[in-house]
């Protein structure tokens, strides 16, 4: 939305006074839209002065428009409306670098337009003249357009110009040629202006000063006709430094057409997509952002457009209709989600976060004092991790078992898919059958299921006594093949199941009762941090442990169907390298779209779209309706350029580092997209170790008591194991 106010103003300024305002034009600016703004101009009847200045330092060329505050806000609309993509922001008047020497330039003929063989090529030597400056140099054109003038008519014969007195007496009035009269057209046929235009440098000598201005004007020279040239005349250069705020009867003027003051503007006017001398490099376009973004309370970044700098955001409801974060290593999108995180929590709500590198890391050193004890690091490289159980009923758990049966093989369906396989698909089905009948089962038994024969009696007999049709047969199928044959037939899932039994995983998922339950983070409002480091880990255990993770938290998620809706706390659920982590026990484009009602907004981080499996793929991008994208390959560029043309994708391969293009949704609607740059990382709030140990403390279990529980199942004390043996509590009774 364009900002239609003029530019706060001192309230020393009275609505006469002259303010100036800084221009940016977009890239390429047309020829069509920069005549069709000067046209606009010169046709007004109520014609205010306007100065327009094209200023170069070594940094590069900038252009002001200068008027009286109280036509300010008027030229800011008239700019922004007529030139699409321009944008037209407050400008200090001490940051116009005064000039030494200034020179007025007059035209030679009143009646003949200034003609440019090729006008970009103009352009471009103009601005080729205004590059190169050194430090403390300045180069300036600037036009003063005072009275309009509207179009005339010449006679159809019309007098040869130039002509003197006594040629008049002795010879008559003397006709043009027979072309003058379309010349007088294309000068006095459209608008103009009675203007002023003055060059003007800035230089520690007198020789560099003379260099810098005659070849300024040997640059704008390149527009005159054959009838029509330019001369310099003297020029006090505190009109250049302190232009008068109106236009003064005694101003020695010319006059000038529409088309002759854009040849004179110095303006960067172009149909090429060629860079042009002095100019900001096309791309990344910056792009104002939408009212609506200024209201939301989970800040991305401040808006990156020159003169806006506010904070650009989303609401929690919004973001529940979830967030896509695309970029690669180094452009900052680990920062964006420390920032985000940190809001959350100090927000108050429930955050879940599962991240393969140093996320987790600087999080601990942000929680505040309030929420220490809130905090749960799963950390499977602790020496005393937190666990987690899929197969445990917990007080209150309304689950059947084998509901608990089947959650859980989703679990296992979503991180291997088909090459899971009918016949392994079905031992697992049974194997977590038997255990989920237990108070006592954990996952570590999978694997010790199928191969300790007297410890998967001890587990089954239960199971075949309930359901004596479907597990009795199957166990009895079972127990009856001879143990190359089981073998044979359990290899496949064997290998699945072999990460489990690895010491990282050990530690976590064999904990038979934990004292964290992953419902607390949506019922007490838990942090549940998750480091995964793949290194370390092992590839197959990240990720067996991120299911474990996500199907626990997909479930409590779905249990809050039973709590009314304005009573469900928002819990934020942040990925990162989510083509890694992301395994629900269902289809992912349902969960994403029922995660929205229920209040779990998922933030999903990766760093290019190829990574992602394209079911996952086509998930993401159509229910994560909030995207921030840092730099994208060139694929994923025209991914996010399709459909609009706002932006092409050069704009998306040319941010730098902590810049973004986002598209946010505000109240269930898409809103443009904005550029903006990410804040830095938030200030060190806490001691990491400190909130570590108070998570091991209250929720982690030893690893020498976790280890002690699993040698129990794999020696146990009972020596005969052909005979049933008991392992921990007895059998849930049914």
């Amino acid at each position: 939305m364009t900002n239609n106010t003029a530019p706060p103003a001192s309230p020393s300024l009275r609505p006469g006074s002259l303010v100036w305002q800084l221009l940016f034009f977009p890239q390429p600016l047309g020829e069509t839209a920069a005549l069709g703004l000067v046209r606009h101009w010169a046709a007004q009847r109520h014609a205010p002065q306007i100065l327009l200045e094209a200023r170069a330092d070594r940094s590069g060329v900038e252009y002001l428009v200068g008027s009286q505050l109280r036509h300010a806000g008027q030229l800011k609309r008239q700019i922004e409306s007529l030139i699409p993509g321009a944008l037209v922001v407050p400008f200090t008047p001490e940051d116009r670098q005064p000039a030494r020497v200034a020179r007025r330039l007059v035209l030679t003929s009143r009646t003949r337009p200034l003609a440019p063989v090729d006008r970009e090529q103009s352009v471009r030597s103009v601005l080729s003249a205004m590059t190169g400056l050194r430090p403390s140099e300045s180069l300036t054109v600037q036009l003063v357009l005072g009275p309009r003038r509207r179009p005339t008519l010449p006679p159809v014969r019309p007098a040869r110009s130039g002509q003197s007195v006594a040629g008049r007496l002795l010879r008559g009035v003397e006709s043009e040629r027979p072309d003058a009269r379309q010349a007088l057209i294309r000068k006095l046929g459209e608008h103009g202006f009675r203007a002023v235009v003055r060059l003007a440098v800035d230089a520690p000598t007198e020789e560099r000063r003379k260099s810098l201005l005659l070849g300024l004007a040997s640059a704008v020279s390149t527009v005159e006709a054959a009838s029509s040239s330019l001369r310099l005349a003297s020029e006090q250069p505190h009109r250049v430094n302190a232009p008068r705020a109106n236009w003064s009867l005694f101003t020695a003027s010319q006059l000038l057409n529409v088309a002759e003051v854009s040849y004179l503007s110095a303006w960067p006017i172009t149909e090429r997509d060629d860079p042009l001398p002095g100019q900001p490099p096309k791309h990344p376009k910056p792009l104002r952002p939408s009212a609506a973004y200024a209201t939301g309370e989970r800040i991305i970044g401040m808006a990156s457009a020159p003169g806006t700098g506010t904070p650009v955001g989303y609401s929690v409801i919004d973001s529940m209709r979830h967030t896509w974060a695309l970029g690669p290593n180094g452009t900052g999108k680990s920062t964006l989600l420390l920032n985000l995180i940190v809001q959350d929590i100090a927000a108050g709500r429930p955050v879940v976060v599962i991240e393969p590198k140093d996320l987790v890391r600087d999080v601990l050193a942000r929680i505040p004092n309030s929420r220490i004890d809130d905090v749960v690091l799963l950390d499977p490289l602790d020496e005393a991790p937190v666990g987690i159980n899929p197969l445990a009923r917990t007080l209150g758990d309304r689950r059947s078992p084998d509901l608990v049966a089947d959650t859980t093989f989703g679990l296992f369906e979503a991180l291997y898919g088909d090459s899971l396989g009918p016949r392994s698909s079905d031992i697992l089905r049974y194997c977590l059958g038997a255990l989920a009948l237990r108070d006592d089962a954990s996952l570590v038994m999978l694997p010790l299921l199928l191969s300790n024969p007297g410890f998967r009696r001890s587990i089954t007999q239960v199971a075949v006594k309930r359901d004596p049709i479907g597990a009795g047969s199957f166990w009895a199928w079972f127990d009856a093949l001879s143990p190359e044959a089981a073998s044979t037939v359990t290899a496949p899932l064997s290998n699945k199941l072999r990460p489990l039994l690895t010491p990282t995983l050990r530690a976590v998922l064999g904990q038979t009762a934990p004292r964290f339950n992953v419902r607390q983070v949506l019922t007490e409002n838990k942090i549940l941090l998750v480091p995964l480091q793949v290194g370390v880990l092992g590839h197959s255990a990240a990720q067996l442990l991120a299911a474990a993770v996500l199907a626990e938290l997909w479930q409590a998620i779905r249990e809050r169907v039973a709590i009314p809706e304005d009573s469900r706390t928002p819990v934020q659920v942040y990925i990162d390298e989510v083509q890694d982590f992301l395994r629900l026990p269902t289809n992912l484009a349902d969960a994403l779209a029922t995660a929205r009602s229920l209040r779990a907004g998922f933030t999903l981080a990766h760093q290019y779209g190829a990574q992602l499996p394209k079911p996952m793929h086509d998930a993401v991008a159509a229910n994560a309706r909030s995207r921030i994208c840092f730099q994208l390959s060139a694929p994923d560029a025209r991914l996010m350029t399709a459909g609009q043309s706002t932006l092409a994708p050069e704009d998306f391969m040319s941010l730098p580092a902590y810049a973004v293009y986002a598209q946010l949704v505000r109240d269930n609607t898409a809103q443009p997209w904005v550029s903006a740059s990410t804040a830095p990382p938030p200030a060190k709030t806490s001691d990491p170790d400190a909130v570590r140990r108070s998570s091991r403390e209250r929720y982690g279990h030893p690893l020498d008591t976790v280890e002690a529980a699993f040698m129990a199942l794999v020696d146990p004390p009972a020596a005969d194991t052909d005979q049933p043996v008991s392992y921990g509590r007895k059998a849930r009774r049914q």
